[in-house]
């Protein structure tokens, strides 16, 4: 006898199973998302016999002001940001913008940050990050895209206020950072375009990574309202790629990112997959090889 199903009461199922799981694990998508949290600041100089050392005098922490956005109930927030150079180079400089991961606060970045500022020279690049709403001391919380989007458009402003031009700007989106840095290059609405990209370990959209955190095929809708999809943006982001990502990611599966890759259409691209790397990437391919990458990204002339 053929059993017929109907797609309403599995449904129903679905979200009623799903509702059960968030519960009894204490999951919750928005947290595993957002894990900032409030700590002081701590960007040492370090030795000056380190290849990655930092001269004091270019270590600068700034105020940015992310603006409201009523269509989306975004407030106002003052965010806390860093800048690895000298800020009255940023007219001729080349600048990376590097959105951070999901930690407490830009301290966990700081090393990542400090060879950045030094690839092929001694502070040969500027280096710029900031704290969401809600990581480190930025006011919160983060919400969605929309806030995310409004505090990418506050470094953007801050950079171009100081004399940065699009032809000059990298964006480097780590992890969670891949969410505004990739939903910016495929709508274009800030300040400054973006003209060169880089994802480390994305997550592809949110109904694949609640599907990945809860093992059923239900849409991230039903416990989370923070939707992303880099594949779309990729597939409207007509600048460069580059793509690194761990063959061994649990956090953010590789065969997800493949399709926001395959996605894009942009005038350049180049993957570097590393296989017995999982989801910190400059840890276990080694800081001189994922050094030596993004330089040839960002010193690449088109």
């Amino acid at each position: 006898m053929t059993r017929y199903l109907n797609p309403l009461r599995n449904a129903a199922a679905a979200a009623a199973a799903t509702a059960l799981l968030l519960t009894s694990t204490g999951c919750d998508v928005d947290l595993a998302l957002l894990r900032g949290a409030p700590e002081p600041y701590n960007f040492p100089a370090g030795d000056p016999s380190d290849p990655y050392y930092v001269e004091p005098a270019n270590i600068h922490q700034m105020d940015l002001q992310s603006l409201a956005d009523a269509a989306n109930n975004v407030p106002a927030a003052t965010l806390k940001g860093l800048y690895v150079g000298n800020p009255a180079d940023i007219a001729t400089d080349t600048v990376i913008l590097y959105l951070h991961g999901n930690a407490n606060s830009m301290n966990a970045f700081w090393n990542a940050l400090r060879q950045m500022a030094n690839l092929g020279g001694h502070h040969r690049y500027g280096v710029m990050c900031y704290d969401y709403r809600g990581f480190g001391n930025s006011e919160g919380p983060s919400t969605g895209t929309a806030s995310m989007r409004q505090d990418l458009h506050a470094a953007l402003q801050w950079l171009k206020d100081r004399g940065l031009t699009s032809d000059r700007l990298v964006v480097f989106g780590n992890s969670l950072g891949t969410l505004p840095g990739a939903q910016e290059a495929g709508e274009q609405g800030g300040p400054l375009k973006i003209n060169k990209l880089v994802l480390e370990c994305p997550q592809s959209n949110s109904d694949a990574f609640f599907q990945d955190a809860v093992g059923l095929s239900v849409p991230s809708s039903l416990a989370t309202d923070y939707a992303f999809d880099v594949d779309g943006n990729m597939a409207r982001y007509p600048g460069a790629l580059l793509w690194m990502h761990g063959m061994d990611d649990d956090v953010a599966p590789i065969d997800n990112a493949k399709n926001l890759y395959a996605a894009h259409q942009g005038r350049f691209k180049r993957a570097h997959l590393l296989a017995g790397v999982g989801h910190n990437i400059r840890g276990g391919w080694g800081a001189q090889n994922w050094g030596d990458a993004i330089l040839d990204f960002v010193a690449r002339v088109d």
